[in-house]
């Protein structure tokens, strides 16, 4: 859970080696960007289902995305 809320400039303890992990910025930002496109074309919409429902489907794609694709990296 905790790596959901981490970012490439954010490094947290491990906790199995307290040693600081981090995500990189390239893959952070790959994981990012699909979901952040769905959510802008949410806005190209009128109705209110299709914003607050393209609005869930790109955050879940880029928390999804994040928690698949994006490595851990030792700092």
């Amino acid at each position: 859970m905790r790596k959901i809320f981490l970012g490439p400039g954010a490094p947290v303890p491990c906790q199995a080696c307290e040693k600081a992990v981090k995500v990189s910025f390239p893959d952070w930002l790959k994981a990012a960007l699909p979901g952040a496109a769905v959510m802008v074309a949410a806005l190209f919409f009128d109705t209110n289902l299709m914003v607050y429902g393209l609005s869930l489907i790109g955050l879940a794609l880029m928390v999804g995305l994040h928690l698949l694709w994006v490595p851990l990296v030792k700092e």
